[in-house]
């Protein structure tokens, strides 16, 4: 399932940062990681904002070793991590101040795993921008899993209650939510020609001025929409000084 997912599912460079991910990012450059970053489709306008550098600790997570060497290719300076997100050993103890991941949470087995791995990896006061898939009861979309629609077939989860999923974000402490925001998912008509050639497009997708002008007939998929997500990780209470810990944000 990786491996055809890789060979079919192209990650386009993002060209503008979502708005949230935007508000919410501080002046870098960052300890940083994206977990589960495919292609690595934000690293290229964040190290050109400044966001994230050669001079500090960056990280792309990813299972599939193809995808990482795309990253590696056009930034030899991010360090690449074979690993699933709910278990990199290889992203010390606190030791980032903000993490990326962009529809991950939906595929991984274990959601909960998924957050305490990104609380273990994030300094106290360290952000993480999420975003995952949400439906309502009378979404549609022409694919399908075990006869109930889904946006993606390798979707183990679509979220319908945003409820629920603030209580899940919020368990035990670990986190406290700085922003949630829903918005409709649209889907470029040609989108399932380039998916379905896969690697075949790469020249194609190296002229990024032709390829933004043919995705831009989009439509809007019934009933789906993005979550997105800022969440700040709980500061520690007290250290054994006395003093509060201060998050790096602050400083």
């Amino acid at each position: 399932m990786v491996e055809k997912y890789t060979d079919t599912a192209l990650h386009f460079e993002v060209e503008k940062l979502p708005h949230l991910l935007e508000r919410n990012l501080p002046r870098g450059p960052l300890t940083f990681a994206d977990f589960g970053c495919g292609d690595g489709p934000l690293f290229r306008i964040l190290a050109a904002g400044g966001h994230i550098g050669p001079g500090r600790a960056v990280y792309a997570l990813d299972l599939e070793p193809a995808r990482l060497a795309r990253v590696s290719a056009r930034f030899p300076w991010i360090e690449t991590v074979i690993a699933s997100v709910d278990h990199a050993p290889a992203i010390g103890d606190e030791s980032l101040q903000f993490v990326c991941s962009t529809m991950v949470m939906e595929h991984v087995p274990d959601e909960r795993a998924f957050l305490n791995e990104i609380h273990r990896v994030l300094r106290p006061g360290g952000r993480v921008y999420l975003t995952t898939v949400f439906k309502k009861s009378w979404a549609w979309y022409f694919r399908r899993r075990d006869g109930e629609t889904v946006l993606d077939p390798s979707h183990l989860r679509e979220y319908t209650d945003i409820g629920a999923f603030r209580a899940l974000l919020v368990e035990e402490g670990r986190f406290r939510i700085l922003a949630l925001e829903r918005s409709q998912l649209w889907f470029p008509l040609l989108d399932p020609v380039l998916f379905r050639v896969g690697g075949r497009v790469s020249g194609l997708a190296r002229r990024a001025a032709l390829l933004r002008g043919l995705r831009a007939a989009k439509v809007p998929v019934p009933g789906y929409y993005a979550l997105e997500v800022v969440l700040e990780r709980a500061p520690r209470e007290v250290l054994d000084e006395g003093l509060a810990d201060i998050s790096l944000f602050g400083r």
